[in-house]
This record gives structure tokens, sequence and C-alpha cells, in this order.
């Protein structure tokens, strides 16, 4: 098979944060981009800044994954230009602020939507034509909070555990083909995450050595991918938490993890 001159990679999420830091990191190796988001002019900005630092293509297709046939629409207008995707990056995401009960039913439905049906329904249309090919990538951003569920965050971790999960499983169905699947787990980063969850300062009010840089998650999480690894935990410290919360009784372990949002608003750096 004929290898392609430049290969596409499409980044959900794109317009700040781990996404766009995964939009640099795969420009910087040649790849062109397909971007999305909502933001429409933020995802402008970082595709005119990676166009002329890296000298790639970069398409930019505002979309609201909140919508059903969003995956789908980004698919027939990159159809109709004969674009195929060679990475797909499942970045999009965000956090609720109140529990399950407190929440209001359209904005669960929304965030289930977002949370735990589009990147599936993106893998469901750009991984067969991967699978043809025989080369694909796929990073599914997921989290430390599937391994740590917390009664606020029961629903971010319960859709990041099944991310993790189907990761691991899509992986070993792909094995032999080319196509790799990854879920990254990164835990504390710093990003637009928190500040949209209402913790603006939160930075300030956890140990630093909690903390990791987007570019951090990226470059492990990518190398994991690149290796075919089904999970990529990253950061020391994350790793160690992962490794704690494999051994310790359950008990234990849902002591070790905040009540809630607030039991993180309140507590000091020591």
């Amino acid at each position: 098979m004929t290898e392609p001159e430049r290969r596409t990679a499409l980044v959900t999420g794109a317009s700040a944060g781990i996404g766009e830091v995964f939009a640099e990191h795969l420009a910087a190796r040649g790849f062109d981009l397909v971007l999305t988001a909502r933001r429409l002019d933020a995802l402008r900005q970082v595709a005119e800044r990676l166009q002329d630092e890296h000298g790639v293509g970069c398409r930019v297709i505002p979309a609201d994954l909140g919508e059903p046939e969003s995956p789908r629409r980004i698919l027939y207008e990159l159809a109709r230009d004969e674009v195929d995707v060679d990475v797909l990056v499942n970045n999009a995401g965000y956090g609720l602020p109140d529990t399950l009960i407190e929440t209001e039913w359209p904005t669960v439905q929304a965030f289930m939507e977002v949370m735990a049906v589009s990147w599936l329904h993106f893998i469901r249309l750009f991984a067969p034509p991967m699978l043809e090919r025989g080369w694909g990538r796929i990073v599914n951003v997921a989290s430390l909070a599937a391994f740590a569920p917390e009664p606020q965050g029961s629903l971010y971790s319960g859709v990041k555990s099944q991310m993790v999960t189907t990761s691991r499983g899509l992986r070993r169905q792909f094995l032999g083909t080319g196509v790799h699947c990854t879920a990254v787990c990164p835990g504390f980063t710093h990003s637009e995450f928190h500040a949209r969850l209402g913790m603006p300062d939160i930075a300030s009010r956890m140990p630093r050595w909690m903390w990791q840089s987007a570019e951090q998650v990226v470059d492990e999480g990518w190398r994991g991918c690149e290796r075919n690894r089904p999970v990529v935990v990253t950061g020391v410290t994350n790793k160690l938490i992962r490794g704690l919360l494999a051994v310790v009784p359950t008990r234990i372990a849902e002591a070790m993890t905040p009540k809630s949002i607030n039991d993180i608003r309140t507590r000091r750096a020591t």
C-alpha cells in the first residue's frame, strides 16, 4: 500500500487546553489538522498560529458535540473534500458543577451526549476507513477520575471509566491491523477545565506536585499511543495514585477521594 504524502488528524475540543496542545504536538510532526470545538474565534486563532509555525494545513469546523448529528456532519464535510482522517483525538469534554440529583435533566442529557456518546460516534465513523487503509491512531482523553469515583463527580468519573474500558477492548480488537487505540488518563492539568467548573483558583489550593502541564500530558499520551499501550496514566504522581487505588480496599480508596467539589474548594495546599 502506498503511504500518503501527508496524514490528517482530527482533534475535538481543540480550542484550548489539552486539545490545543495535542493539535500543536501533531502539527510539529507534520500532520495536517482538522480542528473542532464550539468557539469559532478561538479555533481560528489556534489554526492560524499552527499554520504559521508549522506549515501544515488546518481546517476549522465549529461544532457542538451536544448535538447528536455533529460527528456525522463533520464526516460529510470531510468526505465531500476527500479528506481521510488518520488520527482521531477524542478530547472534547467538561465537568458539571453539581451532582446528578441537583442538575436539570436537559443539562444531564447534553453532558452525556458529549461525554458518553459523541466520541463513540466519531470512532464508529472514522475507525472503519482506518482499518481499510491499515493505519490509524485513536487517542481517547479520559481521566484519573476513571479509577477514583467521587460522589459529586459520579457522572464524570463514570463516563471516563467507560472510555477506559472501551478503549481497552478496541485496542485488543484492532491488534495486528495497524490501528492503535489508547485511553490517556491525566490528573490535575493546567487548562481551562477547572475555571469552567467555577474553580479558577484551584491551582493555589492544591499541592504543586499534583499538577501537570498539558504539554506533559500530550507528550506521554502520544508516545503511549504510538507504542499501542491500552491505557496511559500520565505523570509519576498519578501513576502512584492509580497503583495505590488498584490495591487498597474500596472503602479506603473512597475515603482518599474528596466527597464533593466544595471539599477541594476549601482545601489548602500544604
